[in-house]
């Protein structure tokens, strides 16, 4: 990538500014008023996960202001998100101009650093053909020049964060008197770089009602499973599971909402098949856990997108240990790798929800040597 920019030169008054070559005619008021060759200095160039936003950047300006401390040159950008379209498609960007000082003020060397933005949204193609050109006009310019651009800077804009099949389970929760539901949070998050996770809660829209959640991963670094119990006691009404994430000096939240009430309604059966295969392995090598999840008053039908917990004990042990969680498919079908490092027992359970009982599957032995 192409670092900085050229010097604009600006001559006498009546003189021209070069920039790259070509020339716009400017009366400057001072002679040296130009881009710093430190050139621009971006600030999260990557794209928002909705919405819009803004990348924003710095320049340094040289010979900034006149001898009164007036604003000598008005700034401008434009930018590209494909330096490889024919034509190139540019489109304005702002920029925060600098603003007047006296002339006892005028700052070190009669440089500025001024500050601007250039508009992205998620519908905008991450990429590295992205390109910045700056230009300087007299002040009482009121449109962008034509001519008289800066050498193009490049720069990457970076993916957006991504929150993907964001499920709650049960989605319409039911407290009953006497007894807790428990409600399940997935997600699967896309994180291109750079983002920091920084809280997760199951919160209520209408009181102060919250429940905190954990701020990890499972194995793959990008599923996320947590669950709270829910009882008799907690408020009705509308709730969200909301994970917050930064990035950069931007915070973004993924908001999935859920409705709780109060009711008597019977509970559904449920049941699970569960299979281990090899059930004989070699420590540090892996076993596939699969099977299918259930549910049904009458006639079973698959628990679609229900989340399972997996539990091991090891030999000679009484201890059951939870080792994670298994999501299943809108099939009821679940499947997760593991490796084995001691011999002993696994099982999965599914846990109630408000319209359906819990279940634990038979548990299945496997012998590590």
């Amino acid at each position: 990538m192409r670092k900085g920019l050229r010097h604009l030169i600006a001559g006498v008054s009546g003189a021209a500014l070069i920039a790259s070559g070509v020339a716009i005619t400017a009366t400057p008021a001072s002679a040296d008023a130009g881009f710093h060759t430190d050139a621009v200095q971006f600030v999260d160039a990557f794209l928002p996960p909705s919405g819009s936003s803004n990348i924003d950047f710095s320049v340094k300006v040289t010979g900034a202001y006149t001898a009164t401390g007036q604003p000598d040159k008005k700034i401008w950008v434009h930018f590209t998100k494909d330096d490889g379209a024919n034509p190139i498609v540019w489109t304005n960007g702002t920029v925060t101009q600098p603003a007047a000082v006296t002339s006892t003020t005028i700052p070190t060397g009669n440089e500025v650093v001024v500050k601007g933005a250039i508009p992205v949204s998620v519908s905008d193609t991450a990429s590295d053909k992205w390109k910045l050109e700056l230009a300087l006009t007299n002040t009482d310019v009121t449109t962008a020049p034509t001519s008289g651009w800066t050498k193009p800077t490049e720069f990457v804009v970076a993916a957006a964060t991504k929150v993907t099949n964001f499920d709650i389970d049960p989605d319409n929760v039911t407290l009953k008197s006497g007894s807790a539901v428990d409600v399940g949070i997935r997600a699967v998050v896309e994180t291109p770089g750079g983002e920091v996770f920084k809280d997760a809660r199951v919160e209520s829209d209408e009181t102060s009602d919250y429940y905190s959640l954990h701020t990890g991963f499972e194995a793959d670094g990008k599923t996320y499973y947590d669950y709270v119990s829910m009882d008799s006691s907690t408020a009705t009404g509308r709730w969200q599971a909301k994970l917050t994430f930064t990035r950069g000096t931007k915070t973004y939240e993924f908001v999935k909402s859920f409705n709780v009430s109060k009711g008597t309604t019977s509970k559904a059966k449920s049941k699970i098949t569960f299979k281990v295969s090899p059930t004989k392995v070699k420590k540090g090598k892996s076993v596939k856990m699969y099977g299918i999840v259930y549910r049904g008053y009458t006639k079973w039908g698959p628990w679609k997108k229900k989340i399972l917990k997996l539990y091991f004990k090891k030999k000679g042990t009484k201890t059951w240990k939870f080792a994670g969680y298994i999501g299943a498919n809108n099939s009821g079908k679940f499947t997760k790798t593991v490796k084995p490092k001691y011999d002993g027992y696994w099982r999965v359970g599914a846990f109630a929800t408000s319209l359906t009982l819990g279940k634990w599957s038979s548990y299945k032995y496997v012998d590590v040597r």
